[in-house]
């Protein structure tokens, strides 16, 4: 019983350190398990320090579906603000994504979902705001961002 409740206590200790808890201000980590199907974004270290809203996205969730309009209004109030859409789903819903966004959107794919386990992805729709050194400025349900938060990110 007691080499159990060691054993327990280890792997949870092991799972804990291995989740990563982002919190407001913390430095969000690198994209590099994101599949992208368009450019890459700029950000910190590459010579294109915009702020990006990252938009955790799954086109059969109804709420995913119903706020991403509002990604359009971002994009054409605040120029300055990167659109990134993560789908983390294999399968054609990030090619479809693609071809009728990424014109105007950087569209990646996390088939594996190791990003959404990074960020501790729970809900959708869940959205990100990073500020130009790659700091988490702000967190939560797209439909709950406001233009007061958008314009006070640098």
């Amino acid at each position: 019983m007691k080499k159990l409740l060691l054993s327990s206590l280890a792997l949870l200790i092991a799972g804990t350190a291995l989740a990563q808890k982002i919190v407001i201000g913390s430095r969000i980590p690198d994209f590099r398990d994101v599949r992208w199907l368009t450019t890459m974004p700029g950000g910190p270290g590459t010579g294109q320090t915009a702020p990006m809203l990252i938009e955790f996205h799954d086109p059969d969730n109804a709420s995913s579906v119903r706020f991403f309009p509002k990604l359009a209004d971002i994009r054409g109030k605040y120029g300055n603000v990167q659109v990134v859409v993560l789908v983390a789903r294999p399968g054609s819903a990030a090619d479809e994504l693609r071809q009728a966004y990424g014109d105007r959107y950087y569209i990646g794919a996390d088939p594996d979902g190791k990003v959404y386990r990074t960020f501790n992805v729970r809900f959708l729709p869940y959205t990100i705001l990073v500020d130009s050194k790659g700091e988490l400025y702000w967190q939560g349900n797209l439909g709950n961002i406001t233009d007061a938060v958008l314009q006070k990110v640098r």
